[in-house]
């Protein structure tokens, strides 16, 4: 890094030095990871090429000079033998002596040429000549300059990979130098460290402070304080906005927090001015100023006042958007979201007469100008600013319905009903009853706190002596009792939003509560239109959140549209749905828990065909578990399924899920691993490596001694059931699942005292081989005594695998079955090899000596006489040599030989 700092490095060992750095990027130690990212950044710093380095510029002009250098270049002379030739053929043509004279004058001219390595140039033409040698060198000189930047680009650009990878280090310092490093390159504009920029926003949520301090630190760099004016800090912002994904909205939204709160990004600053400017501006595109709103609403989270200051632009931007030839969704959406954030947590409604609400009625008409799908996302964040700042919602919200259950009804009939018109009233009931549920409890929410606040304040006074006791005991001891009445009119006021009882005070949405639920069942809707069997479903799994009876009446009925529905958006929708419902009703939603992980034939969200809807399953499913709200039972197992999922997406979350169930109180993977191993080793859809994949992963969370000790007595109490299966699979299972497990030097001798559990599947060489692997894992860290054990266990081992499947095969030849293969391991006897000096005849060739019987005739012998067909045995494993008088040590091979000499 010095040597790049001080430009001591050659041009010729540039690529050489980078290439070195990029390869400790992988180095075990943190340190030398930390000092290589220290010298790519100083190689980026220093580097002699340009300071902005994207590869295409580099290319095109290495292509530009490549061309020139080609012009410039004169062509090879022909050699002076076939011009002579030449000259000889035309003068044989030509008749004119004194033609033949000029042409070997010109081919003399032409050899000198080639000789001076140099276009030829006029007689006395030197300083030309001169001039055109040094641009040939100048020319050579930039493309091999050309080609080491371009090289360096393309180096750089792949170490951005990289540099993602070490973002999710469990080191803090290879977080923190991965985001500084994806930040410098970012300056660069190395290719690729936008996307690199984009995955380093995500680590906001980290856990650890100097990690959140540092992506802070590197979104202020490059937008804010390096920003050469403010114009160029907003279009910065407003273009990372616009073509973020959804989680890197979310990961944004709380950068920028950070930053408002920091101070680096005033209210009231030049860049929230230029933002503003560029919403009000009419030259702005659409797309632009709904970007900007984007960014002020993100601001806004923290201070509502950056909005509330500007309703009037908000406003004009609404009607900016349905006006006009081309409408425009994504700004009229992005407006309705800044108007959800105006009021903020202790802010105030605004007055009926405000503007405000005359723009969001323009947009939940039935006659909005937005077309198709493209309504709904605006609608959905009109309604919620409705709720935030009408002084009445509940009043504004019933005049909506009103509007667009009249567009629907009047003058059509059920068979002809417009479906955008009956798609768009089906949403607005959805998504009023949803916003009506949450004010009601944000209603109980203020009252409770109303209430904390008066009882803080007597209990102040009284500290003081200037409240009443008698009056402040009363109001203490009556706390409890206006908790339980509140609670009682929340439950009562929920009740009332889908009372359907002759009697009962309706609420909203009541009375199209059956209707909606005829509608889902109904043909000509399940066989319809997407758009519309979405919006039924929607509307009907909303109204389901208002009431547990409601919900527990439908939920076959949502299980049933899940399995046949054929649009993967509305499936992936359900299982969401179905995961809100699961949370707030676990104990409807119970029953239908094998549903849900699709173990039964009305759920396949798991095993669904389409990855995006694997995904969405999985990650509700995970979210239900780890927060609680649902048992974890045996179930799991078909999320286990999942890390073996073709889609890299499906697995990630998958390992995320088993990773954190691990992190949980008792480690729950420990109480379920024996049942994890029955159920995926019954299932035939899973390859023996896949099993083997999913099993070393989860028997890797295992990390105690006590807990493994366990977990091995249970698996070898299942030998006893495997061995009676039709196949060998099961104990070949059981065997793998042992063999990962790391065992102390006590559980491994219990292992051994429960050989009488395991003895009759060591016929199968698969399970052999599981346990030997295992005796090896376990010499690794045995003390010299130790390994003595395990090296007389493992003997016993093979001669009880060699025994069992002789055994085995004779049985099998009797009744016709398939035989097994036959793994033969060389047990060295050292005794016989130390005892053998130079001129001592071995045992083996003593052997031969008494009865002249080959080593080859006698193995075949023995082999028949135990029952082993020679196809049948196995290769030796890895490590050991086949079991045959041959395969001796080299000192035995080389003393046989000279034996035989």
């Amino acid at each position: 890094a010095t040597m790049a700092e001080a430009k001591a490095i050659p041009l010729s060992h540039w690529l050489v030095v980078t290439d070195l750095a990029i390869g400790r990027l992988n180095d075990k130690g943190a340190l030398v990871r930390k000092a290589a990212m220290g010298l790519v950044a100083s190689l980026l710093g220093f580097n002699p090429f340009a300071p902005q380095l994207p590869s295409a510029a580099f290319a095109e002009s290495l292509k530009d000079y490549e061309a020139k250098l080609a012009a410039m270049t004169p062509p090879p002379a022909p050699h002076l033998e076939v011009i002579e030739e030449e000259s000889d053929a035309e003068a044989s043509e030509n008749i004119n002596g004194d033609e033949v004279q000029s042409q070997k004058t010109q081919t003399e001219g032409a050899d000198d040429a080639e000789q001076e390595e140099a276009p030829k140039a006029p007689e006395g033409d030197a300083e030309a000549t001169i001039q055109l040698n040094g641009g040939l060198e100048a020319a050579r000189t930039m493309v091999a300059a050309l080609k080491t930047a371009l090289g360096f680009t393309v180096q750089l650009s792949g170490t951005v990979g990289v540099l993602c990878n070490l973002l999710t280090s469990g080191v803090a310092s290879d977080v923190t130098e991965s985001i500084g490093l994806l930040v410098r390159m970012r300056q660069f504009n190395v290719d690729g460290s936008t996307e690199g920029v984009r995955r380093l926003l995500g680590l906001i949520f980290s856990r650890d402070q100097a990690i959140k301090d540092a992506v802070v630190e590197a979104v202020d760099v490059l937008y804010l304080s390096n920003a050469e004016s403010p114009m160029i800090a907003a279009a910065g912002l407003s273009e990372l906005a616009a073509t973020a994904a959804l989680g890197e909205l979310a990961s944004l939204e709380d950068v920028l927090k950070a930053l408002v709160l920091s101070g680096r990004l005033p209210p009231n600053g030049a860049v929230m001015k230029t933002l503003w400017s560029d919403v009000a501006n009419e030259e702005c595109s659409n797309n632009r100023k709904a970007a900007a709103l984007n960014v002020l609403t993100m601001c806004a989270r923290t201070n509502p006042e950056i909005i509330r200051g500007h309703l009037g632009t908000v406003c004009a931007a609404i009607d900016a958007s349905l006006a006009g030839e081309k409408k425009s969704p994504i700004l009229c959406r992005a407006a309705c979201c800044a108007l959800t954030v105006v009021r903020g947590k202790e802010g105030s409604t605004l007055e009926l007469s405000h503007p405000v609400f005359a723009e969001l009625a323009k947009v939940l008409h039935p006659g909005a100008p937005l077309s198709g799908r493209a309504w709904f996302p605006s609608a959905e964040q009109a309604i919620a600013a409705l709720y935030s700042l009408h002084p009445d919602p509940e009043h504004a919200a019933s005049e909506v319905i009103k509007a667009f259950a009249a567009a629907t009804f009047s003058g059509n009939s059920m068979d002809k009903i417009p479906t955008a018109i009956l798609a768009r009233f089906l949403f607005v009931l959805g998504e009023v009853s949803l916003k009506h549920l949450v004010h009601v409890e944000q209603l109980a929410r203020a009252v409770r706190q109303a209430r904390i606040a008066r009882d803080r304040k007597a209990a102040e006074a009284k500290e003081k002596g200037e409240g009443d006791d008698d009056l402040t005991a009363a109001m203490g001891q009556g706390a409890v009792g206006e908790d339980l009445l509140l609670d009682a009119a929340r439950e009562k006021a929920e009740g009332e939003l889908l009372a359907t009882k002759q009697g009962a005070t309706r609420g909203l949405v009541a009375v199209y509560a059956p209707f909606v639920v005829q509608l889902c069942s109904h043909p000509s809707v399940t066989q319809g239109p997407e758009l519309l069997r979405g919006a039924a479903l929607a509307a009907l799994t909303r109204f389901m959140v208002l009431d547990a009876k409601f919900c527990e009446d439908n939920l076959k009925l949502i299980f049933t549209r899940l399995k046949g529905e054929s649009d993967k958006g509305t499936r992936a929708a359900l299982m969401v749905a179905l995961g809100d419902l699961a949370f707030r009703f676990p104990n409807a939603v119970e029953p239908w828990t094998e549903h849900l992980y699709g173990i039964k034939e009305w759920g396949n969200s798991l095993h669904d065909p389409d990855a995006s809807v694997r995904q969405h399953a999985i990650t509700v499913l995970s979210h239900l578990v780890l927060n609680d709200m649902m048992k974890v039972k045996g179930h799991i197992s078909e999320m286990a399924r999942c890390l073996e999922d073709v889609d890299p997406r499906v697995a990630s979350v998958a390992k995320l899920f088993f990773h954190e169930l691990s992190h949980k109180h008792g480690n729950p993977i420990y109480n379920l691993l024996t049942d994890l191993l029955s159920r995926l080793s019954a299932d035939e859809t899973i390859t023996p490596d896949a099993f083997k994949r999913i099993m070393t992963r989860l028997v890797g969370f295992i990390d105690k001694d006590r807990q493994a000790e366990s977990i091995c007595e249970k698996m070898c109490a299942r030998f006893a059931e495997a061995v009676l299966a039709d196949t060998p699979k099961p104990a070949r299972d059981v065997a793998f699942c042992i063999s990962q497990l790391t065992l102390s030097e006590r559980a491994f001798k219990k292992f051994t005292e429960a050989w009488k559990m395991y003895e009759a599947a060591l016929y199968d060489h698969e399970v052999h081989a599981s346990f030997v692997t295992m005796c090896a894992k376990q010499k690794r860290n045995a003390k010299a005594e130790a390994k003595q054990f395990i090296d007389a266990f493992e003997t016993k081992i093979n001669e009880a695998h060699v025994e069992k499947a002789a055994a085995y095969n004779v049985s099998a030849r009797a009744e016709g079955k398939e035989t097994v293969t036959v793994t033969a391991l060389a047990v060295e006897d050292e005794a016989d090899d130390d005892g053998a000096v130079d001129g001592e005849q071995p045992d083996t060739e003593k052997n031969e000596e008494n009865d002249g019987t080959p080593d080859k005739d006698r193995q075949e012998s023995v082999q028949a006489v135990v029952g082993v067909d020679q196809e049948n045995v196995a290769p030796p494993l890895e490590g050991k040599a086949p079991m045959t008088p041959e395969a001796k040590s080299p000192a035995r091979r080389s003393r046989r030989g000279g034996a035989a000499k």
